[in-house]
């Protein structure tokens, strides 16, 4: 009997929520430096799901300057959330990397949404 299980990858390449610029490359850093091996290596199956499209800081304008891009987050977030709900029915162990912290929110209520559907079944 093996205890292997499905990881599924969604990237959220998010720089917004922060005042740092750079964070957005996490996605693309896990990937390049093997993510699929090093999850594989362990005996576990991969599915790279791809990233959620999240627009780059430069190409908009801040509405708020104490919420600078709080549509584009909610927006992407929103995306996120959606992505990743269908993970834990599938079975798969949802790995989300981003990006900056703005990204919590969706994937906690994911997980989340998915327990309460589970105990209402």
């Amino acid at each position: 009997m093996t205890n292997s299980q499905t990881v599924a990858l969604v990237g959220v390449p998010m720089d917004l929520g922060g005042g740092r610029r750079g964070v957005d490359m996490g996605p693309s850093a896990v990937r390049i430096a093997g993510i699929e091996e090093g999850v594989r290596g362990l005996g576990n199956d991969f599915v790279d799901c791809g990233n959620v499209p999240v627009p780059e800081p430069a190409s908009r304008t801040p509405v708020d300057p104490k919420a600078r891009f709080l549509p584009e987050i909610a927006r992407a977030c929103g995306e996120l959330r959606e992505a990743r709900r269908g993970h834990p029915r599938e079975g798969w162990f949802p790995m989300v990397v981003g990006g900056d912290h703005s990204i919590a929110v969706s994937t906690v209520a994911a997980l989340s949404a998915t327990t309460e559907e589970k105990r209402s079944a």
